[in-house]
């Protein structure tokens, strides 16, 4: 039997599916047609390589969680057999709310691009700065969301391994990515893109109106 948790987390990842899918065809059409494009392994795929794997992980926990996985692999997965039912449901559900955010933050971050949305990381012709959508928040908004989808499924999953691998693999390789994008920026539209940087005050992942965050 399938818990409330996985289905939920299901039905929230399908729908983002569905939401994304005319801004995600349009972004990989554009990929690749950059005036100034990076063909550095770990700006482009690593970012993307990782956030896959570390899916997988994810998929595989709530097998586990839900008793598709027995034995031991299924504890070192998900630790919901180690933990009361009360607290293992709590955490799931906070981690599904993660996940919500991250859905509203990498979908809009897309939308919010427009017709300046590509897959990877390039200055396409006629590039101009966007302060629209999400952008008006954050720098990133997709790449924030991207981190928040993996970070939530993996704790609605109460995957311990899945949540270091976001952590500390995934996270830091799309922020390494965002900073990337900012000096190709930079370069590209000067003291405009530096004044909306220092307006957003250089918050890449977490919008500005938390006291902290990057």
């Amino acid at each position: 039997m399938v818990d409330t948790p996985t289905i939920v987390t299901g039905a929230i990842v399908a729908i983002g599916a569905i939401l994304s899918a005319p801004v995600l065809y349009k972004g990989f059409s554009r990929r690749g047609t950059g005036v100034v494009y990076e063909v550095n392994f770990l700006i482009q795929r690593a970012p993307q390589y990782s956030t896959l794997l570390t899916a997988i992980t994810i998929a595989a926990s709530f097998a586990a969680m839900n008793g598709h996985i027995p034995g031991a692999p299924a504890t070192v997965l998900s630790i919901k057999s180690l933990l009361p039912e009360t607290v293992a449901s709590t955490i799931s559900w906070c981690g599904i709310a993660i996940l919500l955010s991250g859905m509203v933050f990498m979908i809009g971050g897309w939308y919010s691009l427009g017709e300046q949305f590509t897959t990877d990381a390039e200055v396409l012709d006629g590039h101009k700065v966007r302060k629209d959508g999400l952008l008006k928040f954050v720098m990133h908004p997709a790449y924030s969301g991207i981190i928040q989808c993996i970070l939530g499924s993996a704790v609605a999953a109460l995957s311990p391994i899945a949540v270091c691998m976001t952590l500390f693999m995934v996270a830091p390789l799309w922020l390494n990515r965002a900073k990337y994008e900012e000096a190709l920026l930079l370069e590209s539209l000067g003291p405009e893109y530096k004044q909306y940087a220092e307006d957003m005050k250089w918050r890449r992942l977490v919008p500005k109106f938390f006291p902290i965050g990057v």
